[in-house]
């Protein structure tokens, strides 16, 4: 059993409530946060002697992604270019973290209620951005951080975890039925398409385990919520099957640079942020076609999507590690899930967390939203979830 230690038990406890209040304003709070939380941490783990109680889940599909990036990195088109992109390696502790030092459900209940309050508040300045400055590609809602699509993105697993709670937590808190309002709405305003995808991939698999028949009721709903959306809104959805999709062609030119690029490095890729030095080795469609470089791929450098970006940045060795954690992550959910001594109303944190990869996933692939720091923050957070309480003490592999 854990010796006590008052004094770094308070810190942990109280870096995790500022880690999930501040991970939709400010991303340095963030981050130092969960710095001092991790060092705590481990700190008070060393001074307890408690190594052997700590558990690791995703730890071997963790450290092979790892060992694959640093093998990237090694093999890289410019080692001095592409290696400072490692210190994101270190967010994958924040999984652990959370898991190892969330030991109750009330604790981990709190801390998910905390983040759905965070974005709703998030939510409600991005309703008076849109009507200070109105709805449009010109003036997308960002809330306080650097870019719409950061925000769009967190809202939409904030948003997928609060609907995964309202449905399956009981007894239900009312007010999460308006979070849950405020952060979709403020979604719409956004005008992100990928997180929309996301976040309606991540509801479909909620309603689906829940009551299949109610997807029935679905396309209705979709059809409801276009009528009722500001005129933007349904420009970006009209665009879609208009044949002018500008931002869609932008996309596909640059999966297939990405994809002459991974034929080139095809084991270990070119190394992280490579692109940048390569591009004018390969020839640009949507360059060559329009005339001028905006939404080229020198222009835009990433590529758009989690798979093809890993691709192209670590190989086949990288993209197979990273889709290796997320094969043993949804599996190791199922066991959760089916377990027979599990609380039914508290299987909220196993389907809501895999709602919230699903959307990740999906939103992926028309974004490279698994290079966004605030993004992939809460994503670890959200993922171990399921991980922590008191319903997980038993060591897990």
């Amino acid at each position: 059993m854990e010796r006590a230690l008052p004094a770094l038990d308070k810190i942990v406890i109280v870096t995790l409530f500022v880690f999930v209040a501040f991970s939709t304003f400010s991303i340095s709070v963030t981050q130092i946060a969960c710095g001092l939380g991790g060092l705590a941490w481990i700190l008070r783990t060393h001074l307890t002697g408690a190594w052997k109680d700590q558990r690791w889940p995703l730890g071997i599909p963790f450290l092979l992604y790892v060992l694959a990036c640093l093998i990237a990195v090694a093999n890289a088109y410019d080692v001095s270019y592409s290696y400072k992109p490692l210190k994101k390696l270190l967010e994958i502790l924040i999984f652990f973290w959370v898991l190892n030092c969330v030991r109750n459900n009330r604790l981990r209940d709190s801390l998910s209620l905390v983040l759905i309050a965070s974005a709703t508040l998030a939510g409600l300045f991005g309703f008076y951005e849109a009507w200070r400055d109105g709805v449009a590609d010109e003036s997308r809602v960002d809330g306080s951080l650097s870019t719409y699509m950061t925000f769009a993105g967190l809202l939409m697993m904030t948003g997928t975890l609060a609907l995964g709670r309202v449905i399956f937590r009981r007894p239900v808190q009312p007010w999460l039925w308006a979070s849950a309002g405020v952060i979709t709405f403020c979604l719409l305003l956004t005008l992100t398409r990928q997180a929309w995808f996301g976040f309606l991939t991540g509801l479909i698999f909620l309603i689906f385990v829940w009551r299949k028949k109610f997807l029935l009721l679905l396309p209705v709903l979709l059809i409801a919520t276009f009528l009722a959306s500001p005129d933007a809104v349904k420009t970006r959805l009209t665009d879609m099957v208009s044949g002018k999709d500008v931002p869609f062609a932008m996309r596909t030119n640059l999966w297939q640079v990405g994809w002459e690029i991974f034929k080139d490095y095809p084991l270990t890729g070119c190394g992280f942020r490579c692109v940048d030095l390569i591009n004018d080795q390969y020839p640009d469609p949507y360059r060559d076609k329009v005339g001028h470089s905006h939404g080229s791929i020198k222009h835009l450098r990433g590529m758009h999507n989690n798979f093809i970006q890993l691709a192209v940045d670590t190989g086949i060795l990288g993209l197979t590690a990273w889709l290796g954690i997320w094969i043993c992550f949804f599996r190791l959910l199922c066991h959760r899930a089916k377990a027979p001594k599990r609380d039914p109303h508290e299987c909220w944190a196993v389907y809501g967390s895999a709602a919230v990869g699903i959307a990740f996933l999906a939103g992926g692939i028309f974004e490279t939203n698994f290079y966004d720091s605030e993004v992939v923050m809460i994503l670890y957070f959200i993922m171990a979830l399921p991980f922590t309480s008191s319903y997980n003490k038993a060591p897990v592999q």
